[in-house]
This record gives structure tokens, sequence and C-alpha cells, in this order.
């Protein structure tokens, strides 16, 4: 009697827990988000995105204030400079009486939802478009576990904020990882500042982790293709932001 073997079956990736998939975001960003597409889970990095967020809001409200912040807004926008002094003290007392409502209320559902957007966006440009074989799941979860550079920018944050002079912090600069950082927001032209401000060390890493993940998601779609993808939307963005910033700076 003959005895067939079968061969044996292909070996499977072992499925990373999520604290591996947390560390090889950083560590090894391919390996991870091919796990990531295989299993689109999106949870983890936003809860504790969120929980940061809503750490750093608390903090804030605590050691700089609301009005400290919306003083600081004032005297840097040329649209409120001249303003009545009265009316000024009404606008500021307006705000910080909804300040509270709307920082907690971003904390919560700002970074869920602009992921959602985002998700959206690239879906279609990459299903449409580019004809690759992504669900909305997964462009969703690679995209949240592309944020994995806004939790160390978070804590770097809150550190500077704790260890610093309460008047001297700058919410919009609370870490020096940007060229805006170092220019002067009053003189420079706002256009100019809210292009220099985009220009971040966490924003270019975390855009170059979305194309990571992207064209592992995709499987045909090479890294560069991605990267030139994301980096076209981001400046899309930033020109928006640019032309915002100069028309109501």
């Amino acid at each position: 009697m003959t005895v067939t073997m079968s061969a044996p079956a292909s070996a499977q990736p072992e499925a990373m827990g999520e604290l591996a998939r947390l560390t090889g975001v950083v560590w090894s960003p391919g390996q991870a988000f091919h796990d990531i597409a295989a299993r689109p889970r999106w949870w983890p990095p936003i809860a504790i995105i969120v929980l940061l967020s809503l750490i750093f809001t608390y903090s804030f409200s605590q050691r700089v204030g609301y009005e400290r912040f919306y003083r600081q807004q004032m005297e840097t926008n040329s649209r409120t400079q001249n303003m009545d002094p009265a009316q000024r003290e009404q606008v500021i007392a307006t705000q910080v009486k909804v300040a509270p409502y709307f920082f907690y209320g971003f904390s919560i559902v700002g970074t869920p939802l602009m992921a959602a957007v985002v998700a959206g966006i690239f879906l279609f440009l990459y299903r449409t478009l580019m004809g690759a074989q992504v669900s909305f799941r997964q462009v969703y979860a690679v995209y949240c576990y592309s944020l994995v550079p806004l939790i160390f920018s978070s804590i770097m944050g809150l550190a500077v904020m704790l260890l610093k002079d309460p008047d001297q912090f700058d919410l919009q600069n609370a870490t020096l990882t940007n060229i805006g950082a170092f220019l002067d927001s009053v003189s420079t032209p706002k256009w100019l500042y809210s292009l220099a401000s985009s220009i971040d060390v966490f924003t270019l890493w975390t855009l170059a982790l979305f194309a990571t993940g992207l064209s592992a998601a995709a499987r045909k779609i090479s890294w560069s293709t991605s990267i030139m993808c994301v980096l076209g939307v981001w400046a899309v963005y930033v020109l928006i932001k640019m032309g915002v910033a100069a028309a109501f700076g």
C-alpha cells in the first residue's frame, strides 16, 4: 500500500498582540502594518491618545488656564488688537465660559472623527483612482496606528507644560518640533507662520507611517506611490490652512 504524504501547509505568521503592534509601529512598521491590515483593530492607539488628551486638557485648565490662553490669542491676532477694551473683555469672558466644553469635547471625539474623515478620503483615492482592494476598516485602523507619534508628542507637551512658567507656555507650540516655534507669531505673516508650523517632526513621522500602512494594506501599491499620495493630500490641506490664516489671521 502506498502512503501519500501531503505537503505541509505554509505557516501563517503569528498574530501580534496590541502591545507588540504599538511598539512595532515604532521599531518595525512594515511588519506591524501587515498585521494591522490583516486584523484591522483600531481602538488601542485611539484610546491612549484620547486618554492623554483628556489628561493634557485637565492639566492645561489647572496650570495655564483658558483665560491666559485666549488673551495670548488676542495679542497675536491683528483683528482683535484694536478692539475696544470692554468688547475684548466680553469676548474673552464668553470664550472662557465655553472653552471647557470645546476642549474636552474635542479631546474625546476630535481624533476618532478626524481619523474617519481621513480614512474616507484615502479609501476613495485608493479604491476608485488606484484600484486597490482595501476596506474602510483597514484604512481606518492603519491611520489610527499611524498616530502613535502623537502619544510621544502629547507626553512631551505635558512635561513641558508642567515644567515651564505658565505665562511662557504656548499651546500651539508646546514642543519645539516645528519650524513655526522659532518664528515670531506677531510679526511673521500669518500664511507663512501657518506653513512653518505645519512642518513638524511628529507630523512628518505620522505621514511616513501612514504611507507604510497604506502600502501594506493595498499590497500592490508601492511605498513610493503611497508617500507621494499622502504628501499630496497633506500639501492640499496645508495650502487650505495657509489661505484661511491669510484671510482671517
